[in-house]
């Protein structure tokens, strides 16, 4: 994660207020007017289908982010209506390789702040919460490639109270690394533990491929969550927790009392921000259009070349394989991608048990800062909301959000 400590600039121009208002949504264009409409028709309606295949694909490279937005949905929703089982060798949305996977999250996370907001947030959760601990342990949920901790390893190297004597990362692999997930968890520890070396850090990394909701802390296997009674628990779930939403929230409670079961001195929770889970067909696919429509708008002020290989990449290999699993050709298995709005996750948090913990001043005041050094656009900001939630807004609409827990 990139840091962001930049000289000059010490404070936030006075005035400066994390509770924009927000405003009421707009009406929608007349090309996502149309999208919604045909998706409030009935299933495998003629005109449905008619409709749909009408939006101009591919985009051409003057298309507005609304444009673009609507084909990818456009496809998606065709492939619906047509029962479509699978990707077509010229769909959208292909699997995504080890290294188109890098490209498009290094491409948004340059373009955009949501990555370094979020671990910027939870990182300083973190230190606050282990503020004096002499051995610290961090259950990291669906590590792909670690690049939060050097930060933190890099603070802890340098706090106050002194540097740890040890910190463990216990990386528990993410579902999207699939067969390479043995080989990306080695890949992670090692520069881990080569960053570690250099700040004379004691450290260790456990790799863990088995999925959250199977592991026990009583397991004395290869990937068991080993924890010590000396040691000080933080337990981070970064935009993971969503993979296991489905129409009964037991995957995400067996997750959640695991992470309970170890008395962590803190849980930091990041998701999107949008209530697609148990929504019925037609409004799962507006308000998932309201929320992509706000983050391809986003897109438009760091990559303002609409041609840029990088941006298309982003937009076609990523968010519309997103908003292709968000839609599914059918309900149930097929929808790979599911989001919950914060009241949904407060239920499940507090139902299991967790109680919600503020940011700090400090920790808001950071995140503000980022937005401001960074010289994002204007139309970021940040909103809280209670008990403890905070998110990174575009034009007011919060679509990625941090908690903390314990």
């Amino acid at each position: 994660m990139e840091s962001t400590d930049r000289p000059g600039r010490a404070a936030v121009p006075s005035g400066a207020s994390n509770r924009p208002p927000i405003r009421p949504p707009s009406p929608p264009s007349p090309l996502l007017s149309i999208l919604l409409d045909c998706a409030r028709t009935p299933t495998r309606t003629p005109t449905g289908a008619h409709i749909a295949a009408a939006i101009p694909a591919p985009p051409p490279s003057s298309a507005t982010p609304t444009e673009r937005v609507a084909f990818y949905f456009a496809e998606a929703l065709s492939r619906r209506l047509s029962r479509s089982p699978s990707p077509s060798p010229s769909s959208a949305s292909p699997l995504l390789s080890p290294e188109d996977f890098t490209l498009c999250y290094k491409t948004l996370n340059d373009a955009c702040p949501y990555s370094k907001f979020a671990h910027l947030t939870a990182n300083q959760a973190i230190l606050e919460a282990t503020a004096s601990s002499p051995r610290i342990h961090i259950v990291d949920i669906g590590v792909v490639q670690g690049v939060q901790w050097a930060a933190l390893l890099q603070a802890l190297a340098t706090r106050p109270a002194g540097k740890p004597s040890l910190v463990r990362i216990s990386g528990v692999a993410s579902p999207s690394l699939g067969p390479s997930a043995a080989a990306s968890l080695a890949a992670t520890g090692a520069r881990l533990r080569s960053f570690a070396a250099l700040l004379d850090l004691p450290f260790e990394f456990h790799p863990i491929s088995t999925p959250i909701y199977t592991l026990s802390d009583a397991d004395p296997g290869p990937d068991s969550l080993r924890v010590d009674p000396d040691e000080s628990v933080a337990v981070n779930f970064m935009l993971h927790l969503h993979h296991l939403l489905a129409d009964s929230p037991d995957p995400v409670r067996r997750a959640l009392r695991l992470a309970k079961s170890l008395a962590p001195r803190v849980v930091t929770l990041g998701e999107y921000e949008s209530d697609l889970n148990r929504a019925g067909f037609a409004d799962r696919f507006a308000a998932a259009l309201a929320y992509y429509s706000s983050v391809f708008d986003s897109l438009e002020p760091a990559l303002a070349d609409r041609a840029s290989p990088d941006r298309v990449r982003v937009e076609r290999l990523l968010l519309g394989r997103k908003i292709l699993g968000a839609l599914g050709p059918r309900d149930g298995e097929d929808r790979t991608e599911r989001m919950a709005a914060r009241e949904e996750w407060r239920a499940l948090m507090e139902g299991s048990g967790l109680e919600p913990v503020r940011f700090s001043n400090y920790a808001v005041s950071q995140a503000k800062l980022l937005l401001w050094n960074y010289e994002y656009s204007a139309k970021y900001s940040l909103v809280e909301s209670a008990p403890s939630f905070l998110s990174l807004a575009w034009d007011g609409r919060p679509l990625l959000t941090l908690s903390a827990w314990r």
